[in-house]
Formats: C-alpha cells, sequence, structure tokens
C-alpha cells in the first residue's frame, strides 16, 4: 500500500520515461497502418476522477472502468461539462464540473457528484452528494489535479471533508501513467451491536435469575458510532491505440480501505469481543476510454 501511494504522489515530478514500448492493437507487422499521436485524447479525467482540463464543447467522451462502471462526459459549453453513469448493479450518479483558465496551464473548477441507489427504497436507499472545489496545473500530456469537497450521506452521522488528488504523467506518446487518491475522515454508524442490560448499579441482569449458573445475561442492540477513515487510491498504465488515438485501455491496481474505529461487542454468555471497523480490499483495476467526438442533440419543445 505504501508503494502505491507513494507511486501516486511522485510520478508528477519524475522524468519521462525512457524506452517503454508503445503496444499496437495488433500482431500486424504493417506498420504503416499506425501513427504517432500528437494529441492526448484523453486528459479530461484520471479514472473516476475528472482533471481541471475541460472536454469540449459538444463533445462526448465515454468511460468504462472494470466493467461495472459505464460513465458519459458531455461538453455543454467548453467550460461547463457533466457527466452520468450507472454503477451496475445498483448505483447512479450525475456530476456536473464548471472549469476555468486562470494562468497559463492552470485551472480553477468546482463541481458535484451526486449518488443514489436505483432500486432500493427507504430506509435502504443510499444517497451521497460531494461538492467540491479544485484546482489543476499542467497541459494536455502531463497535468495533475487536487481537490477539497463537503461529503454528505444519509447513512453517516455528520458531514465531512473529502480530498482528492489525481495525476497524468506521459511516458510516451502511447503510454501514460494515470492515478487518483480520495481520502475522507468522520464517523461511522455500527448498527445492532450487542450490549448487555445493566441494572441501576452497573452489573448485568440474568434473564433467568433463579438459575445463575445456567442462564445468559439480557443483551439488547444499539447503534454504535465511531470514528472512521475512508482511502481510495487507483494507480494504472494507460494504453493509447496507435490505429485510433481517441480509444484507450488502461491496466493498473485500485486499493480501498476503511479503517479507524473500535468498539465492544458483549455477549449472553458474559464474555466480549474488541472490534474495529477496519476493511480493505485491493483489486485489479480495467478502463476503456474513448473520445466519440462532436454530437449535437436536435432538441424540439
Amino acid at each position: 500500500m505504501r508503494i502505491l501511494l507513494l507511486l501516486l504522489v511522485s510520478f508528477f515530478v519524475v522524468d519521462k520515461a525512457q524506452g517503454v514500448a508503445s503496444l499496437p492493437d495488433s500482431i500486424a507487422t504493417d506498420t504503416s497502418k499506425f501513427t504517432t499521436p500528437t494529441d492526448n485524447h484523453h486528459c479530461y479525467r484520471y479514472i473516476f476522477m475528472q482533471s481541471g482540463i475541460s472536454l469540449p464543447a459538444k463533445t462526448l467522451y465515454y468511460h468504462n472502468f472494470n466493467f461495472l462502471m459505464n460513465d458519459f462526459q458531455y461538453g455543454i459549453t467548453n467550460n461547463l461539462n457533466i457527466s452520468a453513469g450507472v454503477v451496475l448493479p445498483l448505483y447512479f450518479y450525475a456530476s456536473p464540473k464548471y472549469s476555468v483558465d486562470v494562468e497559463n496551464n492552470q485551472r480553477l473548477m468546482i463541481g458535484d457528484i451526486a449518488i443514489t441507489s436505483m432500486f432500493l427504497k427507504d430506509p435502504h436507499k443510499a444517497k451521497m452528494n460531494i461538492l467540491y472545489a479544485g484546482y489543476s496545473f499542467g497541459d494536455d500530456f502531463d497535468h495533475f489535479t487536487v481537490c477539497m469537497g463537503y461529503f454528505t450521506a444519509n447513512f453517516t452521522p455528520d458531514a465531512s471533508l473529502m480530498y482528492n488528488i489525481g495525476g497524468s504523467k506521459k511516458l510516451t506518446p502511447t503510454v501514460y501513467l494515470i492515478g487518483e487518491l480520495w481520502f475522507n475522515t468522520g464517523s461511522q454508524k455500527i448498527a445492532n451491536v450487542s450490549q448487555w442490560v445493566l441494572d441501576e448499579n452497573g452489573n448485568k441482569i440474568l434473564e433467568d435469575p433463579s438459575n445463575p449458573l445456567a442462564s445468559p445475561y439480557k443483551t439488547t442492540s444499539i447503534n454504535k458510532v465511531v470514528n472512521r477513515t475512508t482511502l481510495f487510491a487507483n494507480l494504472q498504465l494507460r494504453l493509447i491505440s496507435n490505429k485510433n488515438d481517441t480509444k484507450s485501455w488502461s491496466f493498473g491496481l485500485a486499493y480501498y480501505s476503511n479503517f479507524g474505529g473500535e468498539y465492544d461487542r458483549q455477549n449472553s454468555d458474559g464474555t466480549a469481543e474488541h472490534l474495529t471497523n477496519y476493511f480493505s480490499f485491493p483489486v485489479p483495476s480495467i478502463s476503456f476510454t474513448q473520445k466519440i467526438g462532436k454530437v449535437e442533440p436536435k432538441l424540439r419543445f
């Protein structure tokens, strides 16, 4: 994990790697079919995170992550973009973003990410929102973006701050190193934690006081609120097609971790367990992207 985070932060300042081989779409030996890309048509986003570089007006961009997330990004104007997609099988999200150039290779942006579950009903329906602002530095090939957001959700006891950093580093005309990190601290509700029922003196109460040797203790279920830190990191190599540089495949590693809160679960047999909300899940990550191009919907009112 430390290696993953170190790579994510440090690759912004590493000199361009030499001798990295570009990968053609096929094993054909007729290299006349291939051209060297001179533009980066994939500078508008990292993996989940959008960069400060705005998708041009009336341009459509498609992104798929691990075959489960399908996302479309559209340039309403040269400064205003909107993304929307589904994370199978449950979630839908929409994310408008407004960015503006403030200096050479410097951009400011503000946006929102709204997420909801599609088929579940209250109280099981999940609702999340991140209102964020950020700064992006760099050209279309080498750039990084930092953001801070205000995170709210119907399953967390309170609002909290979300921190994001992402970047892109050109290694060859067809190979890029891309990555992002999301970091959030706050509180987490642990539902149905078993606790002993105590008398006024703080002693455990037996379910059957007439049989103290065999009787279990009375317990009840409560909701515990504990501290929480959530981290999500993703690092990939993006391989751009030689035959069509508007397409790319990316391969890497995603890492999700939830940690920071401890609590006790008290059992009817008189024992207690000291537990934590720690959860860790590394997974291979695969992305496909395509800049579809100009799309001008004809709307009739």
